[in-house]
């Protein structure tokens, strides 16, 4: 999926779409419990953010996966909505075993670096390069032993109410 993105550049900018992030948490939070694992809604404002179901499906799946993978069977891993201004933040929290200042810092978003057995190293890549092309960011919170919290702040969707239709004839 990388190589084709890196192919074929990046989503024309204008193209993102309104997503229902309460409908992605929510097929995030069943593909967690088919795999036995326990993804907690700590809270679930309706919003929708710029972007392509798919992609954030994904992205904030790849995030949820990475606290999963990083706590222990008897460790807890939240998922949040909230509004943030004019953002939509999705806040995932884990009691795993945390990074280190340096490992966000010098190795977490690049390309093919991972502490894993299995994996490539791309998750967090492309996870940070696709909310940039969005205009969001990613902001990451760890504790060595306590665990991480990764914030998604993406750019809401919204449509105006009043939006009228003007004539381009004189009056």
């Amino acid at each position: 999926q990388l190589m084709l993105q890196l192919r074929e550049g990046a989503t024309p900018p204008g193209t993102a779409f309104g997503v229902n992030l309460v409908d992605v948490v929510k097929r995030v939070q069943a593909v967690a419990t088919a795999r036995g694992r326990t993804l907690e809604l700590a809270a679930l404002e309706p919003l929708k953010a710029r972007g392509h179901d798919e992609r954030l499906e994904r992205i904030i799946g790849h995030v949820v996966q990475n606290a999963f993978d990083a706590t222990d069977v008897a460790g807890r891993v939240s998922i949040a909505l909230v509004r943030d201004g004019g953002r939509a933040k999705v806040v995932v929290t884990d009691t795993g075993h945390g990074m280190t200042p340096e490992f966000i810092r010098d190795r977490l978003f690049k390309p093919f670096q991972t502490t894993k057995q299995a994996g490539m190293g791309i998750g967090a890549f492309e996870s940070y390069q696709y909310v940039q092309e969005l205009g969001g960011k990613i902001e990451v919170q760890s504790e060595i032993d306590k665990g991480t919290t990764v914030s998604l702040l993406l750019p809401l969707f919204e449509t105006s109410k009043n939006t009228e239709l003007h004539s381009m004839e004189p009056a």
